[in-house]
């Protein structure tokens, strides 16, 4: 079979009776033309079934219509965390109606400052960058616009975070009013090169103020690394029970550490809260529906997202000046108590 002819914006332009010129301002400037003109070049163009090169267009307009949404770790991660999920998915529910495209920025490991000049975006999302991330001087760098959620607050970007916090301490201040006096932290390991999820970072102290100011000695928590995944929990759970001395309950910097170590605990017939409390951290809708439903802290991630891009989008478009910025948006949580603690 004949390989079909490409058309291009010559063949429309020659089609149309107009210059090549016209035609590139019938899609990127169209008040150049007369409304007559630019719907005769739109029709020939139609029937002629021409589609006009992204590249070109990019060039043409300085517009990519595309967001990078950069996460500082790999593709595992990405495609397997419930909670990266919602947030994806509430990111491209905006982006669908700001008509507006997504290209996924995983960054594991050593990185280049100018990593994200290669990358064709009008602005870019960040998720949960800490300070010492080597994409933290790219993000500080970049003269396109960048919002980020959950982010180091010692970034120079405008950010919406959390009451990491606030929502720790409740946590934790509600496990040592149960009488808890030996409490496991699951949470996530520093990185080979140092670098830990800021949110995780805010997490654990919030926990320890808590401890402090119960007048309780700091080694009431044991903190214990584990993987960020539902799969992990048999393994998460061992490494809990196995502490000396051995915990009455848990806090987990996340709901999917928390829903695997319910996993884990259920499998060697650990009764869940008699011989451990477990309480979790995002309130993913998996929680509510867990055996036992799982005490967590939960907020409203759509917000969230929705705020972050809106002033995102604002930048791109200009519609947001250096003046007009606000730096830091604080997101309020809520402790759920279910059976689970």
């Amino acid at each position: 079979m004949a390989k079909k002819k490409r058309i291009t914006l010559r063949d429309v332009a020659r089609h149309a009776g107009v210059s090549p010129t016209a035609v590139s301002f019938a899609y990127n400037a169209p008040h150049q033309l007369s409304q007559i003109t630019r719907e005769r070049i739109l029709e020939t163009a139609a029937e002629l079934g021409y589609q006009p090169h992204p590249v070109a267009r990019t060039l043409a307009t300085g517009r990519t219509h595309t967001i990078g949404l950069v996460v500082p770790t790999g593709l595992n991660w990405l495609l397997h965390d419930p909670f990266f999920s919602i947030v994806l998915g509430e990111v491209g529910a905006v982006c669908d109606e700001f008509k507006m495209r997504i290209t996924l920025v995983p960054a594991p490991g050593e990185v280049s400052p100018t990593a994200l000049a290669t990358i064709a975006a009008d602005g870019f999302l960040v998720f949960a960058l800490h300070r010492d991330h080597p994409l933290g001087a790219a993000v500080e760098r970049t003269s396109r616009p960048v919002v980020m959620i959950n982010g180091d607050e010692k970034l120079a970007v405008p950010m919406f975070n959390l009451d990491d916090i606030g929502g720790a301490y409740r946590a934790a201040k509600y496990l040592i009013h149960k009488g808890h006096r030996h409490i496991a932290v699951a949470t996530l390991g520093p990185r080979a090169d140092g670098v830990v999820i800021p949110s995780m970072e805010r997490r654990l102290e919030g926990y320890r103020q808590a401890v402090a100011d119960a007048g309780l000695p700091p080694e009431t928590l044991q903190i214990v690394y584990t993987p960020g995944l539902l799969s992990t929990g048999h393994e998460s759970f061992q490494k809990i029970w196995s502490l000396r001395p051995r915990p009455t309950a848990v806090l987990c910097v996340s709901d999917v550490r928390a829903l695997g170590i319910l996993g884990g605990a259920r499998k060697e017939h650990i009764h869940v809260p008699d011989d451990l409390a477990v309480v979790g951290f995002d309130g993913l809708p998996e929680a509510a529906v867990s055996i036992p439903p799982l005490t967590t802290v939960q907020h409203d991630v759509a917000s969230r997202v929705q705020r972050a891009l809106s002033m995102l989008f604002g930048l791109i478009n200009d519609q947001i000046g250096e003046a007009d910025l606000t730096y830091r948006h604080i997101t309020p949580v809520e402790m759920v108590v279910r059976e689970s603690a």
